[in-house]
């Protein structure tokens, strides 16, 4: 059956017609009421400011609305602070006037014979509903709430709380109107004249998707947003509330960016293949096909996800293990996080603490996977690539009975690429490949550029990370973290009398010639001779880098010095990615 597009129904509308026989809600999703006294200000001075010029309309914007299943109710997608704003706006004007017909623009009157309820225009946030009701839909209510605010009887956190806008908005409203010289003649141009865009769509996803292209201010709604609302439609009313809520704990524990991202590790944990649409459009295809509920188990999938993303990986616990295997496994999610340049290695790890709950089996699989990952990078995987790697993982742990089978396993098979015409292989198990992999990268003389310089800080800190006594802290609390050259990459004076300029062409980027050091200690280091290089180096009596801290037992900077580096590190990198043992 083929996809039925969305119906989308643009018009310009003036205020009348916009609200006549229409009701409205704000849904869960939307942020808060924002608006401050300039936008209120500048919204009635503006609509003013045509009437006298002799402007025949003025234009309020665009207005995106979706409609609801009864025909009449409309979500407000995309104009919710403009339309309540001019809700307020019609309240002050009623209770100033004490003019009763103005009240049919706020609240729809019901029969009780026919059994129709009394329905207020806007249903708007929940943190707003009930001094709307008490106060901009009652009459006389605005005068009331300026009273009750200046007199303290109403509360509010502080002057960004919503309450206080409102408060903002009555007050600016007022003072505006009681110094209006014609009311009726602005009454009369505000509902005629002044115009919006109405956009309806029947289609959530259309809706969203016009948001964004529409929208010019502030924060577009997200691919996290617009599944949070369509999810929330069929979460229970009596949990709705509680849902909403610890939606959003989560994006305030772990960020906007980071919700998303965590959203699309569990759609590949579920999918189990490379997206082809947009998240959203992923997310309804698991839901036709029954892999995920709509509603509570959405969300309970994503909560549980989430805790394992916050716990064991941004901010890592694993309060099973002892001191010094629990600071390398946070240290060690602190640099893939921070330092690696993609993320395909999250929802395996995910999907194994949330398979088997076993926090020394997590740490054996971490620096596993890590390996595994690195060692790809090394190889040049495309993101193609990666993700195959990464769905591999995924079908290994959801088949695995046991940990200890994803352990024994994740390295066994050999694995295919397919790239254009060539077909290549990767075998974990063959040493020497492996070796060859690291070496391409890792004994390059450009090794300080390579993927685009983040391969090189990586691979220093991941060194370092190896070579830190007991009681090492980690990196968390260093601050910036920059990677120095021990021959300067421009050298003068007497460095020109130890190396030739072939020999800075090929040592200056290597490996054995970079240290790490804090961005202050950087700067200071400069372009000195070794000697005056590594007092600014140590200046402080421990410095933090063991593989900076290895600089101490050379007395001087050559050709040797560089080589003998250079080859202890290689031989920390294998021995940390070619163990005697993969697992």
């Amino acid at each position: 059956m083929p996809h039925e597009r969305p119906i989308i129904e643009a018009k310009e509308v003036n205020v009348r017609d916009l609200l006549m026989n229409r009701f409205f809600e704000i849904p869960l999703y939307q942020r808060p009421f924002s608006w401050n006294e300039d936008n209120f200000q500048e919204l009635v001075e503006d609509i003013k400011d045509a009437i006298d010029s002799g402007e025949e309309n003025y234009f309020l914007g665009t207005i995106l609305l979706r409609t609801k299943e009864d025909g009449i109710t409309y979500e407000i997608v995309d104009g919710q602070q403009r339309l309540t704003s001019l809700i307020i706006l019609l309240g002050v004007f009623r209770d100033y006037l004490n003019n009763q017909r103005l009240q049919r623009w706020l609240i729809e009157e019901g029969d009780e014979y026919a059994r129709i309820p009394t329905r207020e225009r806007i249903i708007v946030w929940n943190d707003l509903k009930e001094i709307f009701s008490e106060y901009v839909y009652k009459n006389g209510g605005t005068i009331k709430f300026i009273e009750d605010f200046e007199a303290g009887r109403i509360k509010y956190p502080d002057k960004d709380s919503p309450v206080y806008h409102l408060y903002e908005a009555i007050r600016c409203f007022r003072d505006f109107v009681e110094g209006l010289d014609d009311i009726q003649s602005f009454l009369e141009y505000l509902f005629t004249k002044v115009y919006f865009v109405r956009i309806i769509t029947d289609d959530r996803s259309s809706a969203f998707r016009l948001f964004n292209v529409l929208n010019t201010r502030g924060l577009p709604l997200s691919a996290a947003d617009v599944l949070k609302s369509m999810n929330l439609e069929h979460v229970p009313d009596e949990k709705r509330e509680d849902y909403f809520k610890k939606w959003r704990d989560l994006e305030e524990d772990i960020g906007r960016e980071r919700l998303e991202s965590l959203i699309s590790y569990v759609r590949s944990i579920y999918a189990e293949e490379k997206a082809k649409r947009e998240l959203v459009e992923e997310f309804e295809a698991l839901f036709k096909k029954g892999q995920i509920q709509r509603g509570t188990e959405f969300f309970d999938v994503i909560f549980k996800y989430g805790s394992i993303y916050k716990e064991k990986i941004l901010d890592p616990q694993l309060n099973s293990l002892n001191a010094e295997e629990r600071v390398r496994y946070q240290t060690l999610m602190d640099l893939m996080n921070r330092f690696l340049s993609f993320s395909d290695w999250i929802p395996p790890l995910m999907l194994f603490y949330k398979r088997f709950r076993d926090e020394h089996a997590l740490y054996q699989f971490a620096f596993q996977l890590e390996r595994k990952f690195f060692v790809e990078w090394c190889a040049d995987f495309t993101a193609t690539e990666r993700l195959t790697s990464s769905i591999n993982l995924i079908k290994l742990i959801k088949k695995a009975n046991t940990p200890e089978d994803v352990l024994n396993k994740m390295f066994e098979y050999s694995e295919e690429i397919k790239r254009g015409r060539e077909r290549r292989k990767i075998d974990f198990n063959d040493r020497e490949t492996i070796k060859n992999i690291l070496l391409s990268k890792l004994d390059d003389p450009q090794f300080y550029s390579l993927k685009g310089g983040k391969m090189a800080r990586y691979v220093l800190l991941r060194l370092d990370m190896e070579m830190q006594e007991e009681h090492f802290a980690g990196y968390a609390n260093i601050g910036t973290i920059t990677v120095e050259h021990i021959l300067p990459r421009s050298p003068r004076g007497e460095w020109l009398n130890i190396f030739s300029k072939e020999d800075v062409e090929k040592i200056v980027n290597k490996l054995g010639n970079l240290a790490l050091l804090n961005k202050r200690r950087n700067s200071r280091a400069s372009n000195y001779d070794f000697k005056k290089k590594k007092e600014k180096y140590f200046e402080v009596k421990r410095n933090p880098f063991a593989i900076t801290a290895m600089l101490m037992e050379y007395d001087t900077w050559n050709k040797n010095a560089f080589e003998k580096r250079h080859k202890e590190l290689l031989n920390l990198a294998f021995k940390i990615y070619i163990p005697e043992k993969l697992v």
